[in-house]
């Protein structure tokens, strides 16, 4: 059965902006995530449900009962185990089409370039400044394009980096204190960040206009409203250079 007709994707192949010709985009590419928590979980299950053929996950952190208000990859039974073998355990058995690589590391200057080559995208699901930078500096390296999500109680925010045709993330973030400072995130606002980084990775892939380009979405969850703020490149940047096209 050739699989890009499959009952699996059927719902994905009716829409007339994928079809079975966008199914096997799908299927070809290759998409980096760093993180398998709160905003991990979603954007690793929606991409793997819609049939990216390649996943990468990269989390060094260990299950803890705290995470599992958000994030549904592990369960009781994982407590203590590390997120990056149970995520992949899970994504398996969702779609048994894809291949799915798990690293139990930490993200580094040091190794940043080595794990992210060679996919067509990276997403982030990180709560540090730090590790965003360490993967904003590697993607520009790289000169892969990067989707970023952040969750903060109610409230949530995307945005999409690829110079030179957008800014970088530090261009939207300047270097920040970096020490790290515990936050309440709820686990609904945390499934509709990562699912909008999801859809816009899928949009992506699919060689679909990006709807965020030199654009930050802003998600309000307790007023329940998104805004879109144009962004723009710092010609003073260090990372990406700078000089706004």
């Amino acid at each position: 059965m050739d699989k890009f007709n499959s009952s699996r994707y059927m719902s994905q192949t009716m829409i007339g902006r994928i079809g079975p010709e966008g199914q096997a985009k799908l299927a070809l590419s290759s998409v980096a995530v760093v993180g398998a928590g709160g905003l991990g979980s979603p954007i690793l299950t929606y991409l793997a449900a819609a049939g990216v053929g390649h996943l990468a996950l990269i989390d060094s952190d260990t299950v803890s009962l705290s995470n599992l208000n958000r994030q549904f990859l592990h369960g009781e039974s994982d407590l203590g185990r590390p997120k990056a073998v149970s995520a992949k355990e899970q994504l398996a058995k969702l779609n048994s089409d894809i291949q799915i690589i798990a690293h139990e590391a930490r993200l580094t200057d040091e190794n940043a370039q080595t794990l992210l080559a060679g996919y067509d995208l990276v997403l982030g699901a990180v709560d540090s400044f730090d590790t965003r930078a360490v993967i904003n500096r590697a993607t520009v390296a790289l000169d892969l394009p990067y989707i970023d999500g952040g969750v903060n109680g109610f409230d949530g925010c995307v945005v999409f980096s690829h110079p030179p045709l957008s800014p970088c993330l530090n261009c939207v973030y300047p270097s920040r204190e970096t020490k790290k400072k515990p936050v309440g995130v709820l686990g609904t606002t945390a499934g509709v960040v990562g699912a909008l980084e999801a859809n816009l990775a899928l949009l992506h892939l699919l060689g679909h206009p990006n709807p965020l380009a030199n654009k930050l979405l802003m998600v309000d969850g307790f007023r329940m409203t998104t805004d879109l703020i144009g962004i723009q490149r710092n010609k003073h940047c260090p990372i990406c250079g700078g000089g706004a096209l």
